[in-house]
C-alpha cells in the first residue's frame, strides 16, 4: 500500500511539472464574465443584490451616503428597483443628489474611483431605449457626469484593467459613443468588443452592442459599391446574429446595394431577405417589404425568381445541371414573369435532402402536389407572363405549354394539380413547343417569338377561380413609393426593337440563344442614350456598347 501511494506521488509530480502556468489574465476576465452573467446588476462589486439593495433603501430614506462602503454599494445598484420603487436611475427625485453624494468621495482617490466603476456599469448596461420615468434624462446626466470626472481618476500605480479599457474607449462617454468600431469591425482591422465585454461587461444585450451593430450597418451603406460588395458576407453574418435589430439592417443594406451602379446577384442577401420577410411577389408579405423601398423589392424578387429558375432545372429537372439552355431561356425573361407556381412530384415532394428541404422552403406560398404525372419525379414549373401562363416539366419528352390567364383549365389555389391533359397538358392550350431545333432555327427563337406574340395581344382578367395569384404588387405599389425607381418600356416585340436599331443606325449582335445577351453598339451618351434606357438596356464600360438587362 505504502509502495503504491509512492507511485501515485510521483506520478501527480511529474504531471504537475509538465503543466504550463495558467494566463492568469485571461482567467480573471473568464471569472468577471462569469460574475456579471450570474450575479446581476451589482455582480462587479462582490457583493450580493440583497445587500445592494438594503444600502439602496437606506440612501432613499436619508438622501445620504454615510460611508465608504455605503456609497460604493449604491453606487453598483443604480439599476436595480423592486416592486415598490423603481431604480434609481429611473428616480426623478434620488439620482442627481446620489451624484452629488458621490461627490462628497473626490478628496479620497481610491474610494471614489470605486464609486465612479459602479456607476459606469450603470451607464453601460441601462438600456436608453427602453427608458421609463426619467431614465432616459437620468442616463445622459451619467453619461455627462463620467464624463467629466473620468480625468480626475486615481492613475498612480498599477491601473485596474477596466479604467486602462475605458481611457482607450472614452468614446463611450460621449453623443457618439460607437461609429469609431464600424468600419474597423467590418473590415476584420480589430476587435474591440472581446475586451469590452471582458472589463465592462458590455455584452450584445447591452446598449452598447445594439449601437456597435448600428455602427457597422452604417460603416458598410457608406462604402462605395465595391467595397460594399467585399463586406457583405460579414454584414450578411452580422445580420443572422442579432434577431432583433436584424430586419431594419437588413433595409437599409438592401436600399444601399439597389444604388450600387452594376446590380449583380447576390444569392446570400436574397435568401437572407426572402427567408425573414417571405417571398417578395405575393401581396400577403407586403407588409414586411414596405421596409425597402419598391425598387429594392423588385430587385430582390427578380433574384428569387432567378434562384426558382435555376433550381427548378438544376434539381427537378431529369437532364440536371446540364438542362442550361431552358435555365438560361426563362432567365432573360425573369422580369416579364410576375407570378410562379412549381408542381413537385412524389420524388421531391418527399425527398428529405438538404437541398430538396430549402428549395421547398424558398417555394413556400407557391408549392403544389403535382398528379397524374407520369414517373414520381415529374416536376412542373409553372409561370405567368402578362395575360398568359406558361407550363414547363422536368421530365424530358414533355413540350412547354401555353394557356390563356382568363380561360385555364386548372385552379392553382388548390393544393394539388394534375400533370396531364385534364389540366397542365389540356387540349385548350393556345400554343406548344417542343425543345428541339428545327431546320436552321433553334428552339428557343420559337418560344421568344411565341412570348412576344402573346404578350403583344391584350391581356383579359383573368378569375381568382382559374389562377389564384393575383398581379406582382411589387410592379404597382399601393402607396407611393419613398424614391421613384425608373421606369422601363419594353418593345412590343424583336421587330419593332431592330427598327429602332436600324432608324438610329445602331449595330447590333444578339447571343440571347445560346445564353448571352443582346448588345447595341451605339455611344454611351448620344440620341439615341433616352430611348436605350428605357428599353432596360445598361450600358458596359468594358465593352463600349449597351446590353439588354434580363
Amino acid at each position: 500500500m505504502i509502495r503504491l501511494q509512492e507511485r501515485l506521488a510521483v506520478a501527480a509530480s511529474a504531471a504537475f511539472r509538465d503543466m504550463p502556468e495558467p494566463e492568469l489574465r485571461v482567467l480573471k476576465g473568464h471569472v468577471k464574465s462569469l460574475q456579471a452573467m450570474l450575479g446581476g446588476a451589482g455582480a462587479g462589486s462582490g457583493v450580493s443584490n440583497d445587500r445592494i439593495q438594503a444600502e439602496v433603501l437606506k440612501f432613499r430614506e436619508t438622501g445620504k451616503l454615510h460611508n465608504v462602503r455605503s456609497a460604493r454599494l449604491v453606487c453598483w445598484g443604480t439599476r436595480l428597483g423592486d416592486r415598490t420603487q423603481p431604480p434609481l436611475i429611473e428616480d426623478g427625485d434620488r439620482f442627481k443628489p446620489l451624484l452629488a453624494e458621490v461627490d462628497g468621495f473626490r478628496i479620497m482617490p481610491r474610494p471614489y474611483r470605486r464609486c465612479w466603476r459602479g456607476l459606469l456599469d450603470g451607464y453601460v448596461n441601462y438600456d436608453p431605449g427602453n427608458a421609463q420615468g426619467n431614465g432616459d434624462h437620468n442616463w445622459r446626466l451619467l453619461r455627462e457626469y463620467l464624463n467629466d470626472n473620468l480625468p480626475v481618476l486615481e492613475r498612480a500605480g498599477q491601473t485596474p484593467d477596466w479604467l486602462d479599457t475605458i481611457d482607450e474607449h472614452s468614446n463611450l462617454l460621449t453623443d457618439d459613443p460607437c461609429t469609431r468600431y464600424g468600419a474597423e469591425l467590418l473590415t476584420g482591422e480589430g476587435d474591440p468588443l472581446e475586451v469590452l465585454r471582458r472589463e465592462l461587461s458590455a455584452g450584445d444585450s447591452s446598449w452598447i452592442g445594439k449601437r456597435i451593430f448600428e455602427a457597422q450597418i452604417d460603416a458598410a451603406v457608406r462604402f462605395d459599391d465595391g467595397k460594399v460588395r467585399d463586406v457583405l458576407p460579414r454584414v450578411i453574418t452580422l445580420i443572422g446574429e442579432h434577431d432583433v435589430l436584424a430586419d431594419r439592417g437588413l433595409a437599409r443594406v438592401l436600399d444601399r446595394y439597389a444604388d450600387c451602379s452594376s446590380i449583380e446577384v447576390e444569392p446570400a442577401l436574397c435568401e437572407t431577405s426572402v427567408g425573414r420577410w417571405g417571398n417578395p411577389w405575393l401581396e400577403r408579405n407586403d407588409t414586411q417589404w414596405t421596409r425597402v423601398r419598391p425598387d429594392t423589392r423588385k430587385m430582390v424578387s427578380s433574384w428569387h425568381k432567378l434562384r426558382l429558375i435555376e433550381d427548378f432545372f438544376n434539381l427537378l429537372s431529369a437532364d440536371g445541371i446540364n438542362d442550361q439552355r431552358r435555365i438560361n431561356f426563362w432567365k432573360r425573361h425573369v422580369d416579364q414573369i410576375t407570378d410562379m407556381h412549381f408542381a413537385l412530384g412524389d420524388a421531391a415532394y418527399r425527398d428529405p435532402r438538404p437541398g430538396f428541404k430549402t428549395l421547398r422552403q424558398m417555394m413556400k406560398g407557391r408549392l403544389l402536389s403535382l398528379t397524374s404525372g407520369g414517373v414520381s419525379s415529374n416536376n412542373a414549373f409553372i409561370m405567368r407572363i402578362g395575360g398568359h401562363v406558361f407550363v414547363e416539366f422536368g421530365e424530358e419528352g414533355n413540350a412547354m405549354f401555353a394557356f390563356d390567364a382568363a380561360k385555364l383549365p386548372f385552379d392553382l389555389s388548390k393544393h394539388q394539380v394534375a400533370g396531364n391533359k385534364s389540366a397542365l397538358k389540356h387540349p385548350s392550350n393556345v400554343a406548344r413547343i417542343i425543345h428541339k431545333d428545327g431546320v436552321g432555327e433553334r428552339w428557343e427563337r420559337k418560344a421568344d417569338r411565341l412570348i412576344s406574340r402573346l404578350s403583344a395581344a391584350p391581356a383579359r382578367t383573368s378569375s381568382a377561380a382559374s389562377y389564384s395569384a393575383r398581379p406582382s404588387s411589387t410592379s404597382a405599389p399601393s402607396s407611393p413609393p419613398a424614391r421613384s425607381a425608373p421606369t422601363f418600356r419594353r418593345p412590343v416585340s424583336d421587330a419593332e426593337l431592330f427598327a429602332f436599331f436600324a432608324k438610329h443606325g445602331i449595330k447590333s449582335a444578339d447571343s440571347r440563344d445560346k445564353g448571352g445577351s443582346l448588345w447595341a453598339y451605339a455611344p454611351r451618351f448620344g440620341p439615341a442614350t433616352s430611348e436605350l434606357t428605357q428599353r432596360n438596356f445598361a450600358w458596359a464600360e468594358r465593352r463600349g456598347a449597351w446590353y439588354l438587362r434580363s
